[in-house]
């Protein structure tokens, strides 16, 4: 069942993100990176993938190094960066914000299309590979030219697997085509994958990149089965510049970040274009979608960030029944 909760409820949004904090004190990792056994049972990276949990214990006493190669539950080896929060995530958990490639492992399929636009290491896209197979199609956007690097590694590391192919592009997706200014802010050693179109109170560096449309794209295809889209912000933008595979009901399901108070622009945007929108919430044993009206929602801002966007909901809901986080699958 699915519950769409008032303001009279911001009482229960309170004691649930108190219990979070609550359970990241007790999971916090020890200097050394070793472990604690209540993290083991407490998070779902490690009860799910308890390879993922040897390896952090085969690494007690040793220092963190700066670059590593990982392993992705679902085979991949990727190379990242500890010290920070993506490359940290997955070398210590084995996944990085693993709600967003649940919902892919969920919603793709073999022989299908995904397409991932702020594709930063290449986790996302190298899910969809996997799922859809040596039948499906995966494009992946990366407008940085030091991550866009990593990823090109990334996606080549697993060229050998029976996956399908994945068509790396190294430009930025906007409401318009030509040459925009990407700003790399201060911090981004700490976090990578926050350069972004939007000009930077704190700009480190400036690079010009090349800027298209997202319809430019899906006219290749006469479906895009999954699209995710993690763009710093600028997601609007980016959907502006796919009216017309919206219009035409190209794009089945859309994945995107938002951290604006609900219903946002974004989600009115989509919710124009006859798709419904979920909330993608966390849960120990199992994600969950929450429903996003037209209006009436919380007015506050989410203890979730990431949304589902369908046009085929009752799908979607069907494919979330199910318990158990799939992403952890080996494929």
């Amino acid at each position: 069942m699915h519950f769409i909760f008032s303001d009279n409820y911001s009482w229960l949004r309170q004691i649930h993100r108190s219990a979070y904090l609550l359970l990241d004190i007790f999971c916090k990792v020890n200097n050394d990176g070793s472990i604690n056994p209540l993290t083991f049972f407490l998070k779902p990276e490690y009860f799910f993938n308890p390879a993922q949990a040897l390896r952090r214990f085969g690494r007690i006493g040793k220092p963190r190094p700066q670059i590593a190669m990982a392993q992705l539950p679902w085979g991949a080896k990727i190379r990242v960066h500890p010290g920070e929060n993506v490359g940290c995530e997955i070398y210590n958990y084995g996944i990085f914000d693993k709600i967003v490639p649940e919902c892919i492992a969920r919603l793709l399929d073999a022989g299908e299309t995904g397409m991932e636009i702020g594709a930063n290491i290449g986790q996302n896209c190298l899910l969809m590979a996997a799922v859809t197979g040596s039948t499906g199609r995966v494009l992946a956007f990366e407008p940085h030219p030091e991550i866009f690097a990593e990823l090109e590694f990334n996606c080549a590391n697993s060229l050998e697997k029976n996956w399908a192919k994945i068509q790396l592009e190294q430009v930025a997706l906007s409401d318009i085509s030509g040459e925009r200014i990407l700003f790399t802010p201060e911090g981004f050693g700490t976090n990578r994958g926050s350069a972004s179109l939007r000009e930077a109170k704190n700009c480190q560096t400036a690079t010009k990149v090349n800027v298209r449309q997202l319809d430019d794209y899906v006219s290749q295809f006469s479906r895009v089965h999954v699209c995710k889209i993690d763009v710093e912000g600028c997601e609007l933008k980016v959907l502006q510049g796919g009216q017309k595979a919206l219009s035409n009901k190209v794009v089945r399901d859309i994945i995107f970040e938002d951290f604006s108070p609900q219903p946002s622009s974004v989600t009115l945007f989509l919710q124009a274009f006859g798709f419904t929108v979920f909330e993608l919430h966390q849960a120990w044993v199992q994600p969950h979608l929450r429903p996003i009206p037209f209006s009436g929602f919380y007015g506050t801002k989410s203890f979730s960030y990431n949304f589902l966007a369908t046009l085929e909901p009752a799908r979607a809901i069907e494919r979330f029944r199910f318990t158990g986080w799939h992403c952890f699958r080996s494929r």
